[in-house]
């Protein structure tokens, strides 16, 4: 759990250096979805989410929906593949690789103890190999 907290912290420091504003929420229900607005910059973080292990992706995800100005009020859904959520997802591999392995050598980099370790959906999974082996290759 520690080590999810500095996951989730770093991710946040991120947000703050990007000008986005975040509110982290304690009282919805575990099943409510966190939110953005992009044209306010502003993003809202549901921390009694169901799925604790995944709130640094979620955060990552709705920073992302922020960063590439979509327009409306967004929710993270898990299972959305439209474009702009589909853009949003890989905008939260994105921001969550170089936090992840920053201090891993290219031998221990396994993209699938990375998904399970964030809960990332398992559609993907394409995107996160291919985003590792990028990370790897500079």
């Amino acid at each position: 759990v520690e080590i999810m907290i500095d996951y989730f912290r770093e991710v946040l420091d991120y947000v703050f250096d990007h000008g986005i504003g975040i509110t982290l929420c304690g009282d919805f229900s575990s099943h409510t979805p966190s939110g953005s607005n992009p044209h306010n910059r502003q993003i809202v973080i549901n921390t009694k989410w169901y799925k604790q292990r995944q709130l640094p992706y979620i955060t990552a995800h709705e920073a992302s929906h922020v960063l590439n100005q979509d327009s409306g009020v967004l929710y993270y859904s898990g299972t959305a593949k439209t474009p702009i959520e589909a853009k949003a997802n890989r905008g939260a591999i994105d921001i969550l690789i170089p936090i992840y392995f920053q201090d891993m050598e290219r031998e221990f980099a396994d993209p699938y103890t990375f998904m399970e370790e964030f809960e990332v959906p398992s559609f993907m999974e394409d995107y996160v190999i291919s985003k590792i082996r990028e990370y790897y290759a500079d």
